[in-house]
């Protein structure tokens, strides 16, 4: 009975569904690809048109975000801040802060350690740059000064930041995920996952982080504390992006075979999980989830594909 039971388990979660809406951005693929936290706008890294902003309610292109006038920029990273009003493009080595209602540029920063990851606070005002030369560079852009640099022993390859721009979360290849103190660049408490860090996420509020390993299991932690609340995630699966809900109840998360998964923050059980089908089962789907959001309408929840591919999954 146990073996059935399991069984049919293993295939609800393994099971193709449909989304609610979807939307496409790209046909060639994207480089990357941003939701904002609000579940109101997408941000792509087209392989074909470059950057661009797009408004999800009625699927329309708002902006072109390129940072050169008359070219397609190669952009290798996007976030948008915590409140969803600014926005960061990065080429390799240049970043950009955009003005989302207005799509103005707001500023132009050099990053020479090679762009990997990017976070950005409420107000757009403090942003993390996680780069291949094993240093974060945490900034202030109202001044346009690297206020510290924070560092590990590998490349930093995802990176996360409080509301209030008071507290970072930086993940490394060195294994080892590090929560800050960002006004004193001190680490608070770090945890040595193991192998590669795939992703990390902090709640708005600043009082939860998650960290997860390549091809294992993630943790949810106390902020102040660092005590353990619960452990997320399968065995031989990677999670790829992550998002607390504004209550701090759930976490959803994406990982690279097509899944969304919604969690229980406080138990680590999952509540519910969405696939999307492969687009043709005889080649690779490309399918690999780039962001997620909670969605804009109650009971909604939002993931981005790195073929530009947005989609939106309804509550069961």
């Amino acid at each position: 009975m146990r073996l059935f039971v399991t069984l049919a388990l293993s295939l609800l979660l393994s099971a193709c569904t449909s989304p609610e809406r979807e939307w496409q951005t790209t046909s060639n693929g994207a480089y990357t690809s941003s939701l904002s936290p609000d579940g109101q706008y997408a941000l792509i890294g087209s392989m074909e048109h470059g950057g661009s902003l797009w408004r999800l309610q009625d699927g329309e292109r708002l902006y072109n975000w390129n940072h050169v006038g008359g070219e397609y920029s190669t952009l290798v990273a996007s976030a948008f801040s915590t409140d969803s009003k600014f926005a960061l493009t990065a080429e390799k080595k240049r970043f950009v802060l955009w003005e989302v209602a207005s799509g103005k540029a707001r500023g132009f920063w050099p990053a020479n350690g090679g762009i990997l990851a990017m976070a950005l606070s409420d107000k757009g005002q403090y942003a993390i740059i996680g780069q291949e030369n094993y240093t974060a560079l945490y900034i202030d852009t109202t001044t346009g000064s690297v206020i510290s640099t924070l560092t590990h022993s590998g490349d930093i390859n995802t990176v996360a930041i409080s509301a209030d721009g008071k507290t970072g979360v930086t993940g490394s290849e060195d294994g080892i995920m590090k929560v800050w103190d960002l006004s004193q660049a001190k680490v608070t408490f770090a945890y040595q996952l193991g192998d590669d860090v795939s992703a990390v996420a902090i709640s708005n509020d600043g009082s939860l982080v998650f960290a997860s390993l390549y091809y294992g299991k993630g943790k949810i932690w106390l902020t102040q504390s660092g005590k353990e609340v619960s452990e997320i995630g399968h065995h031989r699966t990677t999670i790829t992006r992550a998002a607390f809900s504004t209550d701090n109840t759930t976490l959803l998360t994406g990982f690279t075979a097509r899944r969304l998964m919604l969690w229980d923050v406080d138990s680590g059980n999952d509540l519910q999980s969405w696939r999307a089908d492969a687009p043709l089962f005889w080649r690779p789907s490309g399918l690999v989830v780039t962001d997620v959001a909670y969605g804009h309408q109650s009971g909604t929840f939002l993931n981005v594909f790195s073929n530009g591919l947005v989609n939106q999954w309804k509550a069961q």
